[in-house]
């Protein structure tokens, strides 16, 4: 479960201030662009787990703790891992690195709903698929 899963994003115009710092707030943008390209990978795009499994991933908390500044047009490397994968919880947490420097490193928990906003199981297949052990569809 401990395997990181590697995204590239490259930090826009409009994710900087005047003097081109991409602005803290983007972090966790770019922490949901590293979730769910490793969902896609190993299972199915969100989407498809949302709308065929019934299953959603509510943030239920985040944080990120800020060791150097991107810069804008900088391609950053988000590598995301599953940290838990309790029957009704997930924690994932990412780090953000530009060049060999980590710029960023963060995590974020999410329960596990279905669409009328129950509390549900993660079914054991999609919990196996999650951790890595068996790839997507």
């Amino acid at each position: 479960m401990a395997v990181f899963h590697a995204s590239r994003v490259r930090v826009r115009y409009a994710e900087t201030d005047a003097m081109r710092v991409m602005h803290h707030a983007v972090w966790p943008v770019y922490w949901e662009i590293g979730r769910t390209s490793l969902l896609r990978d190993r299972v199915k795009p969100y989407a498809e787990l949302e709308r065929e499994d019934g299953i959603l991933f509510p943030v239920i908390g985040f944080g990120v703790e800020i060791l150097s500044s991107a810069r804008y047009d900088d391609e950053i490397e988000i590598r995301t891992r599953l940290t838990e994968l309790g029957r009704v919880k997930l924690r994932f947490e990412y780090e953000g690195w530009r060049q060999g420097e980590l710029l960023a490193r963060g995590h974020s928990a999410h329960g596990v709903i279905d669409p009328d906003w129950r509390v549900v199981r993660i079914p054991p297949d999609l919990a196996r698929r999650l951790s890595g052990e068996e790839s997507g569809s």
